[in-house]
């Protein structure tokens, strides 16, 4: 691996951990995180194929839509 290479490792590392700090103190998992990303990349997207894109079960996925509306998202 060269230096450049490396060094964006290290950048995609900090920005991981600078956004799940970020995320547990607004009270947001990953998990959580990629919901929105999913929702937010395919707007008006149903439950199911949120679970498929996210290879989640219904459950989890009901929850974290919950989760996400009591915290007004």
């Amino acid at each position: 691996m060269d230096i450049t290479q490396r060094q964006i490792t290290k950048i995609a590392r900090e920005v991981n951990r600078f956004t799940v700090r970020t995320l547990k103190s607004d009270g947001i998992g990953s998990s959580e995180l990629d919901l929105i990303h999913t929702i937010r990349k395919h707007p008006g997207i149903t439950q199911a194929k949120a679970c498929a894109a996210l290879g989640a079960d219904k459950g989890a996925v009901a929850k974290q839509c919950a989760s996400l509306e009591a915290k007004g998202y």
